[in-house]
């Protein structure tokens, strides 16, 4: 139970995130990284927007949330029960952000959340069944990611991201499972997490992730890159099995296939 709790709230602290961060972005304009003379007005108005710095907190504490979780539960796991935040990003953009959700949208989200729910309840029903062909699941993708400059910043931040994830599992398998009954404890490893050098590459990953997000948020809406980025969930699950060498079975195999599918479906 303790386990779902942290799981909701990570996926709240998430989605509230992404949403303040765009609601700031838009208000700004739309971001010109190659122009080097909008790079101060950039600064100071993420240094100075209240919606800026309430993102940065909620994403902050979700990044808490993260770490504690993955201390305790594996990161193909933790990924997946994370598919909830593309239905909240989606309901919130409406609610809060006047986004347009299309019903082409809608379709490619609710597919992509199914790819990433049976990724994660694969692990009960499949944990004995191997495959190996996941390049195959990729090939839907290779024509897409370079016609639009949207899809080029989704993959440098799927890339980042998975990298900085597969960085923080591994960093936190390392230090140990976070003892939140203890504050000695939970002082002892913080200062631990602090110094750990995959966690420090972790973070450093995901905060090229982060700026990247930002930037796409100023021209396109939260409710299609959020769901788009679901490309981290296939390079992390990769990762998981050739690096963390987590069990990857043919369920989370079939869930990368709908995962795909509800990118192309979605773009």
């Amino acid at each position: 139970m303790a386990n779902l709790i942290l799981l909701f709230l990570l996926n709240i602290t998430q989605v509230l995130g992404d949403i303040w961060l765009s609601k700031a972005m838009k208000q700004f304009g739309e971001v010109n990284l190659v122009n080097s003379e909008s790079w101060i007005p950039l600064i100071i108005y993420l240094l100075t927007n209240f919606w800026i710095w309430l993102g940065v907190i909620f994403l902050m504490l979700s990044l808490g949330l993260y770490l504690t979780v993955i201390s305790k539960l594996d990161l193909s796991y933790v990924l997946s029960m994370h598919s909830l935040t593309y239905l909240l990003n989606a309901f919130f953009a409406w609610l809060i952000l006047d986004e347009t959700i299309s019903n082409i949208r809608l379709i490619g989200t609710l597919i992509i959340t199914i790819g990433v729910l049976i990724v994660g309840l694969s692990k009960s029903l499949y944990e004995d069944r191997k495959n190996h062909n996941f390049h195959l699941a990729l090939v839907g993708l290779s024509l897409s990611f370079y016609q639009y400059k949207t899809w080029l910043a989704i993959v440098i931040i799927a890339l980042a991201d998975s990298t900085g994830d597969l960085c923080l599992a591994r960093g936190m398998k390392q230090i140990g499972e976070v003892n939140l009954k203890s504050i000695k404890s939970l002082v002892q490893q913080i200062g631990e997490i602090i110094i750990n050098r995959l966690i420090i590459v972790g973070v450093f990953c995901q905060t090229i992730a982060f700026l990247s997000f930002i930037s796409v948020l100023s021209w396109a809406d939260v409710s299609f890159v959020r769901p788009a980025t679901a490309l981290t969930y296939v390079c992390s699950i990769l990762g998981a099995k050739f690096w963390l060498k987590e069990k990857v079975s043919l369920g989370r195999f079939i869930g990368i296939i709908f995962i795909v599918i509800g990118l192309i479906v979605n773009r």
